[in-house]
């Protein structure tokens, strides 16, 4: 889909090289910060917090999973990581009173560094039991639900970012005459028919030598509420 609004970008791009006095082209709206989010491990899905359109906050628990194996699994590591520091500190007064030899003394130290290894390898698995979300921003759709047992690397959610939303331009590669970083652009947006301030923010490091003409990203100059990626409109120069 995105492809052919592009293809019709090119081609309005174009069309509007033909007048010189023509200083309009198409715009599509995109956002810095989208990613599908996948779990790192095999569950059953305990909670999704956030649904389609919802709001949420960096640091929020998007989505939650039934864990109880690998709290288990922790608990056991977390006894054994106890019963070694222990034997590490009786190992400590009894090689000061020379009543154990120096080996003795390096295999509980061993053993308690390869008890915290696994330590540490249990807590991962049950931080991993809550997706946290990685900034402020909104749920673009959800591909999962409750009680569904997922598989590792399986897509559950995407999101997007929360901040400025930018403008995918193309246009006539001769605007590269007057054409510069920091150019101020009005779009109007079809959706909503409002007209929004932007401000050209990177220009394309090659021109396409077909049709051409060059892409460059525009930046809007402050939130919308009612703009959202996917939207697309006109840009004037």
């Amino acid at each position: 889909m995105r492809l052919l609004v592009l293809l019709y970008i090119f081609i309005f791009s174009i069309n509007s090289a033909s007048n010189a006095e023509n200083r309009d082209a198409r715009a599509l709206v995109t956002a810095t910060q989208i990613v599908t989010i996948s779990s790192e491990l095999a569950a059953r899905v305990e909670k999704i917090n956030f649904l389609l359109g919802d709001a949420f906050k960096k640091g929020d628990t998007l989505i939650s999973f039934e864990c109880e194996l690998y709290k288990a699994q922790r608990d056991v590591i977390q006894s054994n990581y106890d019963s070694a520091s222990i034997q590490l500190e009786n190992d400590d007064e009894l090689l000061k009173m020379k009543s154990i030899g120096k080996l003795q003394h390096q295999l509980s130290v061993s053993a308690l560094k390869k008890a915290e290894a696994e330590l540490k390898i249990a807590n991962l698995n049950v931080d991993r039991c809550k997706i946290i979300a990685p900034y402020d921003g909104k749920v673009m759709n959800v591909g999962t639900s409750i009680f569904t047992s997922i598989e590792q690397r399986q897509p559950l959610m995407s999101i997007v970012g929360d901040g400025l939303l930018e403008a995918d331009i193309v246009v006539p590669s001769n605007w590269l005459k007057w054409l510069k970083k920091g150019h101020e652009v009005k779009i109007t947006i079809d959706e909503t028919g409002e007209t929004l301030d932007a401000t050209v923010i990177k220009l394309g490091a090659t021109v396409d030598a077909v049709s051409q003409t060059i892409e460059l990203k525009a930046q809007f100059n402050k939130k919308y509420e009612t703009l959202i990626p996917g939207m697309s409109g006109i840009v004037k120069f």
